[in-house]
């Protein structure tokens, strides 16, 4: 999505948010081009300041929205594997019609091919960092519940007051929540990308394995019965 600086300097100096609604920090600069053409932002966080890519950048009617790293690697991917898939499926539909020749579609299989495993490499990489984090947050989850348990504990044994309960109760609860859906997202993307890379592969096997198992032609017999001359002594 194309942002420009006349869009986003409204938004200067207001806090930044994530999808998950948790605040990552205040919108301090914006780097953009001649044409006014956003590169990126500059957030400013507890006590240190962090460049963004406009690339994770979204303007919604709340705000700014800063998207996780993991998140627009992984939609990135997505979008490539889902060309190769169609250009795979393309690629089979025309060999099968018989409307491209042998030769142009070993050509295109063997970039296809090349494509596909750089895809691959990516896809190892982005799924490992994805489980990563999603293992951080189930940790996050567990350690959170922790302490809902031993503030609700105390709060049964007439040990912390009503008020600052509901507040600090409501506070993990959102907590939890965020991170909870920010999981869920994981485990959605890293689903859509096990299926996305999985299915061009296949696509492009088939019609490799289609060339190679076809039958070789065979020799049909001939049915036709030798000719008898016979020799005539008109003698």
């Amino acid at each position: 999505m194309l942002i420009t600086l006349d869009q986003i300097v409204k938004y200067l100096g207001q806090k930044v948010h994530d999808p998950y609604g948790r605040e990552v920090g205040l919108l301090a600069s914006v780097y953009s081009e001649v044409d006014g053409t956003v590169t990126a932002i500059e957030i400013v966080k507890s006590n240190y300041a962090e460049t963004i890519p406009v690339s994770r950048v979204e303007l919604t009617h709340d705000g700014v929205v800063i998207i996780p790293a993991w998140k627009a690697e992984a939609l990135m991917l997505e979008k490539k594997l889902d060309r190769a898939r169609k250009r795979a499926r393309a690629l089979e539909e025309l060999y099968r019609k018989g409307q491209i020749p042998g030769h142009a579609y070993e050509d295109v299989k063997k970039k296809l091919d090349k494509e596909l495993h750089t895809l691959r490499d990516q896809s190892r990489r982005i799924k490992e960092e994805l489980k990563s984090r999603i293992g951080e947050l189930e940790n996050q989850i567990i350690h959170i519940e922790k302490a809902m348990t031993h503030l609700i504990i105390s709060y049964t044994a007439g040990e912390i007051p009503e008020s600052n309960f509901k507040v600090a109760i409501d506070n993990l609860r959102q907590l939890k929540n965020r991170a909870m859906d920010e999981k869920k997202d994981l485990e959605k993307h890293l689903e859509l990308i096990e299926k996305l890379e999985s299915e061009p592969l296949e696509i492009v096997r088939s019609v490799v394995e289609k060339i190679q198992t076809a039958p070789e032609p065979t020799t049909i017999p001939s049915t036709t019965q030798p000719i008898e001359v016979k020799v005539v002594n008109n003698a």
